[in-house]
């Protein structure tokens, strides 16, 4: 389990690195904007949509790949203009689960999926 974490972590850091580069050296990556980015985000999103209502895991893989591309590229044009970056990002989300969950992470109990709901 933990050289699967280490090889994850590796391959988030490699993505990272590789949208650092193309920020900065592909004149189209460069230009790109939140607005810009606006309609591939909503396109990515439908196509993951399509892909998972197909139950077809090779598109489903890169589909989800293209919603992280998302994701990644709008916190570096974020943290290009000092705004937050992708750590910014992960650790909202992980509060917000954490928050979202205290029948988990805190002392709430619940009797079933539909009282997480309640929660959520």
């Amino acid at each position: 389990m933990k050289s699967d974490r280490k090889k994850q972590l590796e391959a988030f850091e490699r993505v990272l690195d590789v949208m650092e580069t193309l920020r900065e050296k592909c004149p189209w990556d460069r230009k790109q904007t939140f607005d810009s980015l606006r309609c591939n985000t909503i396109e990515e999103t439908y196509e993951l949509v399509d892909a998972i209502q197909q139950l077809d895991m090779p598109n489903i893989k890169k589909e989800l790949g293209d919603v992280l591309l998302q994701v990644i590229m709008n916190s570096e044009i974020a943290k290009e203009q000092g705004l937050f970056d992708i750590n910014d990002v992960v650790q909202t989300l992980c509060e917000k689960l954490i928050r979202r969950h205290p029948h988990v992470f805190g002392d709430t109990e619940v009797s079933g999926s539909a009282e997480v709901l309640v929660n959520w």
